[in-house]
């Protein structure tokens, strides 16, 4: 069993900070991710110090960003344009799972009310008039050569 001491905790941190993933870190330090969780367990502050070593490196990046868009002697277009594209990004992806989650209610919409409908059919309610369709039923033929019309030919427009 590996014993985790306060240089393991200083090497996780730098590996962390550095954007390895916790399983990463965990197999440079030859220790497993669940030994290490098992620590987290007893040691519940650093299981949040973790999770702020791991959102370091994106934190650092954002900063450096927007330094160097701000930066007073030589501002910087192409960190501007990164950061735009970002929020463009960020919005598209926003709109499309609010999209994706209207389409899911008006599908889930439409279920329930094919349901409510298909028992509503398939009660013995005489109050409901059932309506079938079907693309398989072919009208018969009728046979007009028997029917007789008015022998009227429509030349006395008089009334009588």
């Amino acid at each position: 069993m590996t014993k985790i001491n306060e240089k393991t905790v200083q090497s996780m941190k730098q590996n962390l900070i550095l954007g390895l993933s916790l399983k990463e870190a965990c197999e440079l330090e030859d220790i497993s991710t669940s030994t290490w969780r098992r620590y987290e367990g007893k040691h519940p502050e650093i299981r949040r110090k973790r999770k702020q070593w791991q959102k370091a490196l994106i934190i650092r990046s954002k900063v450096i960003i927007a330094n160097k868009v701000f930066d007073k002697k030589k501002p910087s277009g192409y960190y501007a344009q990164y950061i735009l594209d970002r929020e463009l990004e960020r919005e598209t992806k926003n709109a499309q799972n609010a999209l994706t989650r209207a389409n899911a209610r008006k599908i889930n919409a439409e279920i329930e009310r094919i349901k409510a409908e298909t028992k509503r059919l398939n009660s013995n309610d005489e109050g409901i008039t059932k309506i079938v369709f079907s693309d398989d039923m072919k009208p018969d033929k009728e046979d007009d050569s028997k029917q007789k019309g008015s022998e009227d030919d429509g030349a006395d427009t008089k009334p009588k």
